[in-house]
């Protein structure tokens, strides 16, 4: 029978290896579909003819956006992927009348939320879109603007929302 004898340091070393492998696998697998420093959100939006179209930027707590790829457990990369399809959202639209909130005028998910990037900047941001056909007239507004408040989560995150204030949400 053959006996293969291997020195001692190389059994010590095989293991050390090993060891840290799997600890590099436990820390990825646990991070899965979490966002490094992920808490809050700021929005924008461009109003546009037959929708309003968002841009949310993911924050820090202090209120700073996120940077693409600054961290190994970054969404759309790697083995933490984050799709679309894993965040909740919600949208309340008001529309407004003596400078006050006066009337919900659409109430509900937002549409064809993506990830983005704008030219020439590194911020994490998803956009997405409120079709106009679906906010509801408001006869007794005295302004196209209006206020929108949305709210976003994933199983592991969140709820994070933000309010915008006299934004467009009727054409002039």
């Amino acid at each position: 029978m053959f006996r293969f004898n291997l020195p001692r340091k190389f059994i010590l070393k095989g293991r050390r290896i090993a060891f840290v492998g799997i600890c590099v696998l436990a820390m990825l697998s646990c991070g899965s579909g979490v966002i490094q420093n992920f808490e809050g959100i700021q929005l924008q939006s461009d109003p546009r003819v037959d929708r309003i179209d968002l841009r949310i930027y993911l924050v820090d707590k202090n209120g700073i956006p996120l940077i693409w790829n600054q961290s190994i457990l970054s969404p759309s990369v790697g083995v933490s992927t984050i799709s679309e399809a894993d965040f909740t959202t919600s949208a309340q639209v008001y529309s407004m009348r003596n400078g006050v909130q006066h009337k919900k005028v659409y109430d509900g998910r937002l549409i064809d939320l993506r990830w983005s990037q704008e030219l020439n900047r590194l911020d994490r941001l998803m956009t997405a879109e409120i079709p106009r056909y679906l906010i509801e007239e408001d006869p007794e507004r005295d302004t196209p603007l209006g206020i929108i408040t949305v709210e976003i989560q994933t199983e592991k995150q969140g709820p994070f929302s933000d309010t915008l204030e006299r934004t467009a949400i009727y054409k002039y």
